[in-house]
């Protein structure tokens, strides 16, 4: 029995680093894209941080400075990060865990259902084949920034737990049913509110007796309310709720359930850019054509309450568009901080993933090497990979090492272009900062928001009236208005400036809310918005920008700098798979620019080619890589592109 759970969690576990290749050998930098992952590193980071050092404040997060709670603006995700402690307590970064956190979640989505497919058909093979589907469904692919959707395994875990009761209504079936409810409602709310519903309904199918599991659901229950209890106060305070609008437009139509996910090669046609990803609900041909077989299947209580799970998730998906959401958005506590209803999508997947272990089974007792025949059909038609992973910068900038040294009381990031970053960056100093992105945003960032956009003279004085001590200055992604307007605040000494750090191209600028007048060269030549000494290995991409569509051919030029040379400039493309050499040149002028850089002779780069390289993919990214005179190498931004 061991040996078997041991090999199907072997089996998940190699399956999810092939799908999702070449993930699992980039676990330091790769996520899906330069927003979302990162918030999710961060607040898998946080409640590392939080558990070992502000237990008690765990929801008073370092983002959104002076706002309260800011935790739970966003999903907390802590059912998913206490597993990680170990990890983050042994020196793994917070991409690398979160990524980790990834790979564990569609290995275990996949096991999960194998479970519930074993459980109700008494066959292994069976439970393979829909955890395959499960644990792959491309939902899952669309859902790559959201490390809680991909990990979908305490689902069909915890319906798995309430039958596995129903069978024998043990104390520790009951205990299990419970911690199997509690997991679920501290790794994701989502699932704690659909799957409430559905395991409600499905007690009343089952009949099983109540008292045992009341008493482990009710001690579950009570674990999670100070996890449930800052999403309640911060709806009060801010009036976090979603509206009525908002809701309506990401409610599916059942034409949402045709729409396959971008991710998925094999549907392609059936691919649809011009709805949203949250509706790109098709589940793949072949568990609907075994959902349609299941229902001759024998087992007719496992049918039913399958057949239920589909329904529950298709009318849910639908929104606002039917009864069914609208009652519960309008009456029930928790559903108006639901901004996507079609996310009930997921407790249909988990009814088919049932129908699909009943047909298989059913299959397989007249022709038992058709199981593993469909477990490989799955794997062909929900194929995803390879992905093109964004490949995240990492390396903790200096400013970040200095606040971390020097603790400011609160500081914040200007200008708020890079607010994904920003937040990511705070995981290496826990500092409260003004900055934040999440699910809601409080009144006071709205007003802060307001000033920044602007550039106001009163953004200073409300800096200082809300506790703010210092003030960082990306010069790489400051604009003429911005430097105007610290110009102005210098002048006025409402701000005094600090020291300049290596960063980018033009570097990191931390000044303070008041204190002593104080000037220089460098700063003059940055208010200026001129390039300013720097002791770091830098450069640029200029051509192509960040999501271009190239034609055939293309043509990729910039410029590197290092104070010990440049021996070479490469391309990197495919997540850093294909490595292409470019052809430097000089440049008078550039040079003259930098003139710090004397040891760089050649500080262009460039490279043209006829048409895509042979194994690059149409959607891929570039990195340049710059080896200086040294042989250190400094990987610069990653930039997705198109190439026909």
């Amino acid at each position: 029995m061991a040996r078997q759970h041991a090999a199907a969690a072997a089996l998940f576990i190699a399956l999810s680093i092939g799908m999702t290749w070449p993930l699992a050998p980039n676990l330091n930098r790769a996520v899906d894209g330069s927003s979302d992952p990162l918030l999710n590193s961060w607040i898998l980071d946080w409640d590392w941080y939080a558990a070992f050092h502000r237990p008690l404040s765990l929801f008073n997060a370092n983002i959104f400075y002076p706002a309260r709670y800011s935790l739970a603006y966003s999903e907390n995700l802590f059912g998913i990060a206490i597993f990680l402690f170990p990890l983050r307590a042994s020196g793994v970064s917070p991409i690398a865990a979160h990524n980790l956190a990834m790979l564990g979640g569609f290995a275990f989505s996949g096991y999960a259902a194998w479970l519930l497919g074993r459980l109700i058909t008494g066959s292994s093979l069976a439970g393979i084949t829909a955890g395959i589907f499960y644990a792959f469904v491309p939902f899952r692919f669309t859902h790559l920034p959201h490390v809680q959707h991909v990990q979908g395994g305490t689902l069909p875990l915890l319906l798995a737990a309430l039958l596995y009761y129903a069978r024998s209504p043990t104390w520790t079936r009951a205990a299990f049913f419970g911690a199997a409810f509690l997991f679920n409602g501290l790794a994701n709310i989502h699932h704690l509110l659909f799957e409430s519903i559905a395991i409600a309904v499905t007690i009343l199918i089952v009949r099983p007796p109540l008292e045992r599991i009341a008493v482990c659901v009710g001690i579950a229950a009570l674990i999670l309310v100070p996890f449930l209890y800052p999403y309640w106060a911060v709806g009060e305070m801010y009036g976090m709720q979603r509206s009525w609008q908002e809701t309506l437009s990401f409610s599916a139509r059942p034409g949402d359930w045709t729409v396959s996910s971008i991710n998925n090669r094999f549907y392609a046609p059936l691919h649809d850019s011009n709805v949203n990803p949250e509706l790109w609900l098709f589940p793949g041909v072949l568990a609907i054509v075994l959902g349609a077989l299941a229902i001759v299947s024998r087992e007719r209580r496992s049918v039913v309450i399958a057949l239920t799970w589909v329904a529950i998730g298709f009318v849910g998906s639908l929104g606002l568009h039917t009864f069914f959401h609208r009652f519960l958005f309008t009456y029930v506590p928790g559903f108006r901080a639901i901004r996507v209803p079609a996310r009930w999508a997921v407790i249909a997947y988990v009814g088919l993933a049932m129908l699909v272990a009943l047909a298989t089974a059913m299959i397989a007792r007249r022709r038992i090497w058709i199981a593993p025949l469909l477990a490989a059909v799955f794997l062909i038609e929900l194929h995803a990979a390879p992905i093109g992973w964004y490949m995240a910068q990492t390396t903790v900038p200096p400013v970040e090492r200095w606040i971390a040294a020097a603790r400011p009381r609160a500081l914040i990031e200007l200008p708020r272009s890079r607010e994904y970053q920003v937040v990511f960056a705070s995981t290496a100093h826990h500092r409260p900062i003004v900055n934040g992105v999440s699910g809601f945003t409080p009144p006071e960032y709205e007003r802060v928001t307001a000033l920044t956009d602007s550039w106001s003279d009163a953004l200073a004085r409300e800096l200082a009236r809300i506790g703010v001590s210092h003030i960082v200055v990306h010069a790489d992604v400051i604009d003429a208005s911005g430097r105007a307007w610290l110009a102005r605040a210098l002048a006025r000494h409402e701000i005094s400036f600090v020291r300049r750090f290596d960063g980018g191209v033009r570097g990191d600028w931390v000044f303070t809310i008041g204190g002593p007048s104080r000037t220089s060269p460098e700063l003059d030549a940055m208010l200026r918005g001129e390039p300013t000494y720097s002791e770091m290995t830098t450069g640029m991409l200029l051509n192509p920008q960040w999501g271009e569509r190239l034609t055939n051919r293309a043509f990729f030029s910039g410029f590197a700098f290092s104070p010990y040379g440049v021996r070479k400039v490469n391309l990197l493309f495919n997540c850093g798979q294909i490595r292409l050499a470019t052809f430097p040149a000089k440049d008078a002028a550039l040079s003259r620019e930098y003139p710090w850089y004397s040891a760089t002779t050649t500080p262009r780069f460039f490279a043209a080619f006829s048409k895509r390289p042979p194994g690059v993919w149409q959607r891929t990214d570039v990195q340049v890589e710059i080896i200086n005179g040294r042989s250190e190498r400094t990987v610069l931004e990653d930039l997705p592109i198109e190439w026909p």
